[in-house]
């Protein structure tokens, strides 16, 4: 039996301030004197003494240890350890506030960021590439699936950048559904509607086309133009904006009568056939008309410079046009004075 437990209680030795503080209730547990007179027996005061009775019920000798010396349990629940740990894994390159904010997010238990730079340097396995390499996130196949995760894990408390890490894709696709996710949510007529169009792929169709002749159009003229057979392009336009309510320039209307005569649909222009003339022959009457009139002209203008005071050389080519036009209508052969022949 040691040696201790053979002495009476008052004989046992006091070593440290717990076992003085047990000493001092020790009567009041037993009940041989009260709170107040133990507290007149050992010089400490009345509120004290109540303390210690009262730690001592409701945690036993824990309760007597100063709270700067007794080891208390971890403050960090193991959860949310192993919850850091595990996004550590996936975004080795995520700070520690949004860490922190990942795992308040997950687990409802609130993380100082010195605690979670003291806990990733405890637990410093994370720095390893191959426990990284065990540890993957799951990546949703369909594409609509990915934007509600990317969804998901925003609301956890991810960025951008790192959500485009954890999902494999770009950060600009990543913004772009993030984006249109609240631009749905701040339209509210469009979220009671249908509140689950943001994430569902939308037509990339142009609202104003470029393109401004369809087919329609085309059969519309060719239409007009067997109608009308060889009519202009100004009154196919009339009948087009009259009968089917199509308005084109002009520019586009001859190009789409131009392609339908070429592709043989439409009626073709008249083609005028000029028939040669045998070299033989001399030039028309209206030719040696027009010719022997410039003859005369000139002849005159000629005298005109010779004698510039004269009114009979500047006049007298003049006098013979009638004359000289009679005979050639008459078919008399002239000279280029006007003679004949």
């Amino acid at each position: 039996m040691p040696t201790q437990l053979a002495l009476a209680f008052d004989a046992v030795p006091v070593t440290c301030p717990v076992q003085q503080r047990y000493h001092a209730i020790a009567p009041c547990l037993a009940g041989t004197k009260t709170p107040e007179a133990q507290a007149q027996a050992i010089n400490v005061g009345y509120s004290t003494v109540t303390r210690w009775l009262r730690e001592f019920r409701e945690k036993g000798m824990p309760g007597l240890f100063p709270a700067t010396e007794y080891p208390r349990e971890p403050y960090t629940p193991e959860r949310a350890i192993v919850i850091l740990i595990y996004a550590k894994c996936l975004v080795p390159k995520a700070g520690d506030r949004e860490l922190a904010r990942v795992v308040h997010t997950t687990t409802g238990h609130s993380l100082h960021n010195e605690t979670v730079k003291a806990l990733l340097k405890r637990y410093f396995f994370w720095q390893y590439p191959e426990f990284r390499e065990a540890v993957r996130c799951p990546i949703p196949t369909e594409p609509e699936q990915q934007r509600l995760e990317m969804r998901r894990l925003k609301e956890q408390g991810w960025s951008e950048k790192h959500i485009a890490a954890l999902l494999r894709c770009s950060p600009k696709t990543v913004n772009k559904w993030l984006r249109r996710l609240r631009q749905t949510e701040a339209n509210l007529t469009l979220t009671l509607k249908s509140p689950s169009l943001w994430y569902q792929d939308q037509s990339r169709a142009p609202h104003q086309p470029a393109r401004k002749v369809f087919f329609g159009a085309i059969h519309a003229v060719l239409e007009l133009q067997k109608k009308y057979g060889y009519a202009g392009w100004f009154r196919i336009k009339g009948y087009l904006e009259k009968d089917y309510g199509i308005y084109l320039g002009s520019t586009a209307i001859k190009k789409i009568m131009a392609l339908n005569r070429r592709i043989h649909l439409a009626p073709q222009r008249p083609v005028t056939v000029v028939e040669g003339r045998d070299p033989r022959e001399g030039p028309p009457k209206s030719w040696l008309l027009h010719g022997l009139t410039a003859c005369m002209l000139h002849r005159s203008s000629f005298r005109k410079r010779r004698h510039p005071a004269s009114l009979q050389g500047r006049s007298s080519g003049w006098r013979k046009l009638p004359l000289l036009r009679l005979r050639v209508r008459q078919g008399l052969q002239v000279d280029y004075r006007g003679r004949i022949a």
